[in-house]
Parts: structure tokens; C-alpha cells; sequence
């Protein structure tokens, strides 16, 4: 005897996906009213509803429990149809346990009691089987199968589920547009047929889609529409692993280890082993991008540990190159192990990962074959035939994918001696990248991906030494140094909602501040607020043209220079280079070790603190003294010693490297006395010189603006004391210097001069705020502005900070206003002394006033501050002066 189907144990199962919690009330109420009655069918489908309706609440157990129990009731009733359909759930659960050995027996004992429909609902749920066997080829066949079947027999729903499965499989598979198609086709079903679950799942699995395509914005857009009713339920393991992948490849490493930590636990929690490995193996990866080898092995070899048990040999060969890149197993066997992990990876039919196994094996052949002649012949045929494959393999594809081949192509054409040919790849697989980099509308996300870019212009930079032209190694450096910097970001979708949470965060940010009680709880707000922030910018997309070329136009830097002298910081396999440009041409000298500046740099911030804030005895502060003159030296030495002679007399524009963005340039025996202006690229500094900048111009009806914050001493009588020095300057002081008022007295400003506490957030330099009367006024607010000021100052600590990462680009509230167009930027990026800063800012506004640029007004100012180390005239050096620094800015 069948159920009815209009049984209140039927309806139970009709909403599972839908409503799970309302489907398991149904269920246990059905449950309840068939037992006393003996309706053994009733009480099977009832059972098979709550195992359906745990299974989507993320309880592998309790599901697993109710459809064994559905089993045995079906079983022990004769019921031969009801039993089946039972084993059919059940062996889903118990695939998705990571037991799909026991999920395929249970498909097998069920298939001879199903005909029809449910026969087709037992295909396509052996597919699904099969599909997390890596059983690729057979799970789409099954799929293909089922769904027209399903079409058919005007089944939407399991219609729905197949198409949703078989375009998972189309994505993991390289294939996005008939994944989309199958996508998109099932969420128009899901919204038919109010199915509120599945359709958060299938527009989960479209921004999948798009992340595999590289979109991040659409991609974010797709997770942010999924995640509004999860965030009402729960976030499933899924869809945490897949928001940790997109995070790791927008090189957002801190969220993505949190995100992949919060679907381990997910996946534990629930019980579902088969997600519980794949995990882990996303915490691997996440560790190892995060350069932390020790838990990426860990990790991964726990991955691969469960992925041997549960029968899938592709993921388990994912597992293995994650161990391999972390640096697991003998030395002597790391080539071997790469190929034939690059072979399963390839069996498998994971494209990107056989791709990247094989440009890596290459690596290591291509280095075994330097240090052994002996076998250098066979080792260079091996390499040849590894970078063959991944050059015709990767020319189509994201652009990650394709900027592998060019990488490979590369490799190639330089172990056959093609020098040029190789510089040609390097640089077209370069381009690949700076044109994906250029599609992302937010800065933070722009600015991140130029970590890709590193081994192709660490390669390009490699070439450009040996060739020893120092405008080639320029032109090398350039095409990949903060590229983010030179678009202006554009606007999320939905502007009126970021500036709402802008709102919001000032407000919680203010109880924060003033909260006796409640602070806990008023930082979990601030936490939430910040990472919705982040989540709406980073779905801006930028459909313009690629970012504009800049190399091309470096002929022209000797003959814009004029009097003043640039040079440009690189790092090369740990050897630190300076390229010298002036009106006379383009020279290279190498410097020395990178190693040799760390602790030499950290010493001299730390003894300069000590100055500024008085700490310690007289005796323990003439020792930071002396400890900061021998770091200042050192560092002068190392940096400008091989230099001296081509410096010149004149200004100097410096483009640092890594840890010396942070450097008081002014306290520098070379820098003493000359104006000395920080760009964060040769580039940028010639494009923002020119008069045809692409950005649009400071109003000319503005007035300049003079702002003072709260809680900074001196503040508003360095505000009154700059004014008469600035006719016609607009003042916000004390209460009206609110984030909206300052923000449109900046719009368009010629100047504008901010005394406010400044914040670096080393954790998340997007937040990097100054603190106005209302709240913080972040680099989020500053991205809003229509048009940027011409020339900022910003007279408080650490306004100059800046987060560094890979390709040069920069974080922070400096790095924010050079981005929007900004020409120059005063600012700090040490502590300084409150009353010596004011007596700096005035003497630099009168020297503006007079006609100077704000690189010689900082100068002279710094000049007359003092020339020894106490806390004024350290206090005067930690200002320096970022992007132009020229009278025309």
C-alpha cells in the first residue's frame, strides 16, 4: 500500500527544500497520527521527510537516522515502492557523509522497485553519487539523462535539482556558459515554484560560476542575493568553501582563512564528511597562500587522508599539489611526485590546478637543470614538453588560465635562448592580467590581484638586469607597480545602501568611543557594518578600457624632470636595485641585499618613537638618539651611497619599495634640505604632472578648506592661526567638521588642510579613518567624492601609512586620495608632537602662500624646525609629501 498523495506526510515532503522547519513539523505531526493507526506507509514517508528536512538544517545525523528508520519501516511493511524511494534519500546523505560506497548500494537495492518518475529521480541521484565519486563522464551522462526525463514527465522541480547539479559539474569542468545556461534555467524554475531554499542554492552556485570565469563582481553579486536567506537560516559548508575560494582569489587572505576555518566547522558540525574534506583542503590552500607552509601541509594531508577513504581520487590529487607546493616530502622526489600529481590532476579534469602542476614541475626541471649539467639535456626536454602543454592548453579560459600560458610560453622560449621572445610573452600574459585588474571596480580588489602579476614581472624584471638597460628594467617595473592607483575606483550598485552603512558605522563608532557598558556587543556591530562595507564596494565593476598604458610614456620622464633627479626602488630575488633617472638619461646600480635594511628600519621607528613621545630617561633617550643617527646613516649609505654622483642639486622624487614606503625621508643626510617628494610609481608621477590627467578638474569656484577634529590639542588654534594665510579658506571647526560637511567642502577643493586624528588600520586599511566630530571618515567615504582635492594636508599621526602588498600597490587614506586624483598629499608616517606639528603647518602654508611647491615648502619648514634629533625636529620629519610635490600641483 501506497501513500496518498495528498497525505499530511507527502505534504511534509512536497516543502522540505522550501520550508525544512516547517517540513519537519508536518512530518513529526504526520508521524504522531500514523503510528496509533499502524499506516506504516504514512510513518515511512514521515521519517523520510524529517531525515530530508535535517539533511537541509545542515544534521547529517538526525537525517541519516530518520531514513534508516523510513528503511526499516518500508521494509518490515512490504512496501517495496516506499522502500526504495527511502533508500534513494538515503543514499544521499550518506554521500554526502563520505560514504559513497554504501550511498551506491543503497541506489542499487532500490532501482528494481522504481519505474517511471521515480526511476528517473533514481538516475539522477546515482548521477550525483557518481559526480562526488569523481565519476565525471557517467554523472553527466546520468544528469543529461534524468532531465529529460523530468522535462518529459513535467517534473519541475527534479528538473530544477538536475540542472543545478549538472551545472556544478559544467563549472568544475571549465565549461561556464552551459553551466550558466543550466543555472539561470533552474533559477527561473525555483522562483515558480517558491522553492526560497534551492533558489538561494542555485544563485549561490552561479556566483560560483562566475568566480571560476573570473568576474569577481558579478560572482559577489550572486553571493551577496544567496546569502540573504542564509544569512535568515544558516550559511551551508557549500557555500562558505565557495565564498573562501573567491576570497583567495581575490587574494583577501585573512577572510578567506576565516571563511574556510568557518566552513570546516560547518561541515563538522553537520556531520557531512564528504564537505568536511573538502574543507580542509580549503584551509590548506588558504594557509598556503597565507605563507604558512606548516598548516597547508597539515591541512592537506588530512584533506587527502579523507579523500583516499571516501573513493575520490580527483580530489585527492588536488590535496596532493597543495602538499607538494607547500614543500612536503623528500627534495630529491618533489620533480617526480609534480608530474605525476600533474597527470591525476589532469585525469581528474581539473584544468587550472593540471596547468599549475605542470608550469611547476617545469620550475623544478628548469633549476634541477642549471645545477646538473650532467642530466641538464634530459631535464630541459622534460620542461620543454611540460611548458608545451600548458602554453596550447591555457590559451583560452579565465584570465588567470591565460596568463599562465603566456608564463609557460616564457619559460620556454627562455630556455632555448629566445631572450626577446620571452619579454614578449611576459608581456602579454602581463596585459591579460592588467585588463582583468582594470574590469574591477573596487580599489581594494584592484589593488590585491596585482599579486598575480608577481612571477611574470619578477621574470620580465630578471631579463630586463640581465640585459643590463636600465630603461628596460623602468619599463619592467612600471607595468606592474601599483597599477591600482592609476583608475579612478567606481561606484558599487547600490551606492544609497553603502552610504546608509557609512552612516551607521559613524554612529556605532561613536558609542564605541563613549561606552561604559555594552562595548562588546558594539564591536561585533562595528565588525558586521565593516565587512557589509567591504562586501557592497567589492561588487563595483568597471566596464571601461583596460587601465591606460604608462611604460610607453617613460621616454618622456628625462625631459619632465627638469632639475630634479628620480629614482625607483625594486627588489630582484632579494637583491634591492635603484634606477636613476634625470634630464641627463636612465642608470642602474645595485645596491645590496634586501635582508640587510629589515632590522635597521624597525630600529630607527622604534628609536624615533621614543624621541617624539619622551620615554625613558634622559639617558635611555640619548641612546635612541645615537641608535637612530647609526640606523639613519646606515640607511643612507645603502640607499643613495652608489647614487651620490648622479643625484644632483636638485629635488628629489623617490619611489620606494616595501618596508621603506614608511621612511622619514627628511632625516636622511641626502634628503636634508631638498624637496623630496613619494610617488608611488614613476608612472603615476608623470601622468598626474601632466596637464591631461583624465581626471576631472578641482572646481574653481571652491574655496579652500581648513578642518579641525575632536580630541586633537592644538587643533583649532592651528586652524585659526592658517587662516588669515589662506584668504577665503572655508573653516570647519569643533562640531561642524562632520563627516558630510567635510566631505563636500572637499569636493573639488584647491586645498585642504585636515587637522584630525588620522588611524591606520593595519587589519583592514580600507577602514583607515580621520576622526571627525561625527565619527570616522574612511578611504570609503573618500571614494564617493565627485572630485577629489587638488592638494591635501594632513596634519595628524600617520596619515602617510600605508598597507604594502605585492606589485607595490598601496592601502590607506594617502594611497585613496593619490587614486582619486589627487595631485599632492601632505602627511605623516610617524607619531609627532602636537605643538611642533602646528608650528610646521604654518611655516608650510606661508611658504605656499608665497609661491612654493609642496615639496620645497615641507623642506624649507622641515629646515627651520631644526637639524638635530629632539622631539620637534623629528616631529617636523616624520611629514612627508606623496604624488606630485611640484609648484604645479
Amino acid at each position: 500500500m501506497n501513500q496518498p498523495s495528498g497525505s499530511p506526510a507527502a505534504a511534509a515532503l512536497h516543502v522540505v527544500q522550501a520550508d525544512p522547519r516547517r517540513a519537519r513539523e508536518l512530518a513529526l505531526d504526520a508521524g504522531r497520527r500514523a503510528r496509533p493507526a499502524g499506516d506504516r506507509a504514512e510513518e515511512c514517508v514521515a521519517e523520510r521527510a524529517l531525515g530530508l528536512a535535517a539533511r537541509e538544517l545542515n544534521d547529517s545525523r538526525a537525517a541519516l537516522r530518520h531514513l534508516r528508520r523510513a528503511v526499516r519501516l518500508a521494509d518490515t511493511g512490504g512496501l517495496a515502492r516506499p522502500a526504495a524511494e527511502a533508500r534513494m534519500s538515503l543514499a544521499l546523505v550518506l554521500a554526502e557523509a563520505g560514504r559513497p560506497d554504501r550511498a551506491l548500494r543503497e541506489i542499487d537495492a532500490a532501482a528494481p522497485a522504481l519505474q517511471g518518475l521515480p526511476a528517473a529521480r533514481l538516475t539522477m541521484q546515482r548521477a550525483l553519487i557518481l559526480d562526488r565519486l569523481s565519476r565525471f563522464d557517467e554523472a553527466m551522462a546520468g544528469y543529461t539523462s534524468a532531465i529529460a526525463d523530468f522535462r518529459r514527465f513535467g517534473d519541475s522541480l527534479w528538473e530544477a535539482r538536475a540542472l543545478t547539479n549538472r551545472g556544478v559539474l559544467y563549472t568544475y569542468r571549465g565549461h561556464v556558459r552551459q553551466a550558466e545556461s543550466d543555472l539561470l534555467a533552474a533559477e527561473h524554475r525555483y522562483a515558480e515554484l517558491g522553492q526560497d531554499a534551492a533558489l538561494a542554492q542555485v544563485r549561490h552556485n552561479l556566483g560560483f560560476a562566475r568566480a571560476r570565469a573570473g568576474d569577481l563582481p558579478a560572482a559577489l553579486r550572486w553571493y551577496e542575493r544567496a546569502d540573504e536567506y542564509f544569512a535568515r537560516t544558516s550559511r551551508p559548508a557549500v557555500a562558505l568553501m565557495d565564498r573562501a575560494e573567491l576570497l583567495l582569489d581575490a587574494r583577501l587572505l585573512p577572510e578567506a582563512r576565516a571563511t574556510a576555518g568557518a566552513a570546516l566547522k560547518a561541515a563538522k558540525a553537520s556531520r557531512m564528511g564528504l564537505f568536511e574534506a573538502q574543507a580542509q583542503l580549503m584551509v590548506a590552500e588558504a594557509a598556503l597562500a597565507a605563507g604558512d607552509v606548516t598548516a597547508a601541509r597539515a591541512a592537506a594531508a588530512t584533506a587527502r587522508r579523507a579523500f583516499a577513504r571516501q573513493q575520490r581520487p580527483a580530489w585527492s590529487a588536488l590535496a596532493r599539489y597543495v602538499e607538494l607546493r607547500a614543500g612536503g616530502g623528500p627534495e630529491d622526489t618533489r620533480l617526480r611526485r609534480a608530474r605525476e600529481v600533474a597527470a591525476a590532476l589532469a585525469t581528474a579534469g581539473w584544468a587550472a590546478p593540471a596547468l599549475d602542476a605542470r608550469l611547476h614541475a617545469a620550475r623544478l626541471a628548469l633549476a634541477r637543470a642549471a645545477a646538473e649539467p650532467a642530466h641538464a639535456t634530459r631535464l630541459l626536454r622534460a620542461a620543454s614538453a611540460d611548458l608545451h602543454a600548458v602554453e596550447a592548453a591555457g590559451r583560452r579560459g579565465p584570465a588567470h588560465l591565460r596568463a599562465r600560458a603566456w608564463h609557460a610560453k616564457a619559460l620556454l622560449r627562455e630556455a632555448t635562448g629566445d631572450t626577446a621572445g620571452a619579454r614578449r610573452a611576459l608581456l602579454a600574459g602581463m596585459t591579460v592580467l592588467r585588463r582583468y585588474s582594470a574590469a574591477l571596480g573596487a580599489t581594494e580588489l584592484r589593488t590585491l590581484t596585482g599579486g598575480y602579476a608577481t612571477d611574470l614581472a619578477t621574470a620580465g624584471l630578471r631579463l630586463a638586469v640581465r640585459g643590463g638597460r636600465p630603461r628596460s628594467i623602468l619599463w619592467w617595473a612600471e607595468r606592474w607597480r601599483a597599477t591600482a592607483l592609476r583608475r579612478r575606483p567606481t561606484r558599487p550598485p547600490d551606492e544609497s545602501a553603502l552610504a546608509a552603512d557609512l552612516a551607521q558605522l559613524r554612529r556605532v563608532h561613536a558609542e564605541a568611543e563613549s561606552a561604559t557598558t555594552g562595548l562588546p556587543a558594539l564591536l561585533r556591530e562595528q565588525r558586521l557594518l565593516e565587512e557589509r562595507i567591504r562586501r557592497r564596494s567589492w561588487q563595483a565593476a568597471d566596464a571601461s578600457a583596460a587601465s591606460r598604458e604608462t611604460g610607453d610614456s617613460l621616454r618622456r620622464l628625462p625631459d619632465r624632470l627638469g632639475d630634479a633627479t628620480l629614482v625607483e626602488l625594486l627588489d630582484i630575488d632579494d637583491i634591492r636595485y635603484a634606477v636613476v633617472v634625470s634630464a641627463a638619461g636612465f642608470r642602474c646600480r645595485r645596491l645590496g641585499p634586501v635582508s640587510e635594511l629589515g632590522r635597521e628600519l624597525e630600529a630607527l621607528r622604534f628609536a624615533l618613537r621614543r624621541i617624539v613621545h619622551r620615554h625613558g630617561t634622559a639617558v635611555s633617550r640619548a641612546a635612541a638618539r645615537e641608535a637612530a643617527r647609526s640606523a639613519l646613516r646606515h640607511l643612507d649609505d645603502f640607499l643613495f651611497g652608489p647614487l651620490r654622483l648622479r643625484l644632483g642639486a636638485g629635488p628629489l622624487i623617490v619611489v620606494p619599495v616595501g618596508e621603506l614606503h614608511a621612511t622619514p625621508w627628511a632625516l636622511l643626510p641626502t634628503c636634508r634640505g631638498r624637496p623630496v617628494t613619494i610617488a608611488p610609481s614613476a608612472s603615476s608621477w608623470l601622468a598626474a604632472g601632466e596637464s591631461a590627467t583624465g581626471r576631472p578638474a578641482p572646481g574653481p569656484d571652491k574655496p579652500p578648506v581648513l578642518v579641525a577634529g575632536p580630541g586633537l590639542r592644538h587643533a583649532d588654534e592651528e586652524i585659526r592661526r592658517l587662516a588669515p594665510a589662506i584668504p577665503a579658506a572655508a573653516t570647519l571647526i569643533a562640531a561642524e567638521a562632520t563627516v558630510d560637511a567635510v566631505s563636500a567642502a572637499l569636493d573639488g577643493a584647491p586645498l585642504a588642510h585636515v587637522a584630525a586624528h588620522g588611524t591606520f588600520r593595519a587589519d583592514n586599511p580600507m577602514f583607515s579613518y580621520l576622526h571627525l566630530a561625527d565619527g570616522p571618515l574612511t578611504v570609503f567615504d573618500l571614494e564617493r567624492l565627485p572630485r577629489p582635492p587638488r592638494t591635501v594636508v594632513l596634519s595628524a599621526c600617520n596619515g602617510g601609512l600605508s598597507a604594502v602588498h605585492p606589485g607595490e600597490e598601496l592601502m590607506g587614506l594617502t594611497a585613496a586620495l593619490l587614486g582619486l586624483g589627487t595631485r599632492t598629499v601632505l602627511a605623516s608616517v610617524l607619531p609627532a608632537q602636537d605643538a611642533a606639528t602646528a608650528e610646521l603647518m604654518i611655516a608650510v602654508h606661508r611658504r605656499l602662500a608665497a609661491g612654493d611647491g609642496p615639496a620645497q615648502a615641507l623642506a624649507q619648514a622641515q629646515i627651520a624646525a631644526g637639524t638635530g634629533l629632539d622631539e620637534d625636529t623629528v616631529s617636523a620629519a616624520a611629514f612627508s609629501c606623496f604624488g606630485v610635490g611640484s609648484a604645479a600641483a
